[in-house]
């Protein structure tokens, strides 16, 4: 059994200075200070207000100006709608079945494995691992993966099946996971793609080469900027040698991880 849990990241920073004067025709901030802080000049505007319907609200400005960065030692801001590209967020989640988006918790069971072939997620009877993912970070989005034990390690004993990259065979030890499919919305201004050592060309039938799995993070998963509902599935495969030990209790946990640079 595999089990699987997902870490998201976020940063939310928020800075907000806000003014309002009534005037006939233009509306100019002045300085603004604290012991904390000190805006120079914020907005200059000349009207603006909220339109509704049944679908939406929208607040508009008419004339803003972005006034540029400001910062200091502990903060940087961009005053005006110019500098508005909403606040940071991501969106994550790893679930497992066998087929999108499948279920959290659900886990990947790999049954009996046999000298005769290579298990592996097929779609039908044992799970695959679903990831999606969307953020605004400019700088992109990661998703990284950590394993337990670098091998599928039985509970009761120290007997492993260990972890590497390779094409795995029937009758030959090995353990890894490989990216199966990434896409991304047909809007999103950048693409979701699969990192090597995990982006060889796998399949759910004959096609079984995988990356190796290590104690340390790797990038399974990238966006080299702001990402629009990224989807993957990522194949979980393993094979075992006659030397094998037998047991039913040989089980690893998957952390996955993803980040945004902003």
């Amino acid at each position: 059994m595999l089990g699987l849990k997902n870490i998201g990241k976020s940063l939310a920073v928020a800075l907000v200075a806000a003014l309002a004067l009534l005037a006939s025709r233009f509306a100019l901030a002045d300085t603004m200070s604290s012991t904390n802080y000190k805006v120079q000049a914020d907005v200059m505007s000349v009207g603006g207000g909220r339109s509704t319907s049944t679908n939406f609200i929208g607040d508009d400005t008419v004339g803003d100006l972005g006034t540029g960065t400001q910062s200091s030692t502990n903060f940087q801001a961009c005053a005006g709608y110019e500098c508005f590209q909403g606040a940071p967020y991501i969106s994550f989640t790893v679930k497992q079945g066998t087929s999108s988006p499948g279920t959290t918790g659900a886990g990947v069971a790999l049954g009996a494995l046999t000298t005769g072939s290579v298990t592996t997620s097929n779609g039908t009877t044992i799970n695959s691992v679903f990831i999606t993912a969307e953020s605004n970070a400019p700088s992109g989005t990661v998703v990284t993966v950590v394993d337990a034990n670098a091998a599928l390690k039985r509970i009761s004993t120290p007997d492993t099946i260990p972890s590497s990259t390779a094409t795995l065979t029937a009758g030959v030890a090995g353990y890894g996971i490989c990216v199966f499919s990434a896409t991304q919305d047909a809007g999103s201004p950048t693409a979701f793609t699969a990192q090597a050592p995990f982006a060889s060309t796998c399949t759910k039938t004959t096609g079984h080469s995988v990356g190796g799995l290590t104690t340390s993070p790797q990038t399974v998963l990238s966006s080299p900027g702001a990402l629009l509902a990224g989807t993957s599935e990522i194949l979980v495969k393993a094979a075992i040698s006659t030397t094998t030990a037998a047991g039913s209790d040989y089980a690893d946990t998957l952390t996955f991880i993803a980040t945004g640079t902003y």
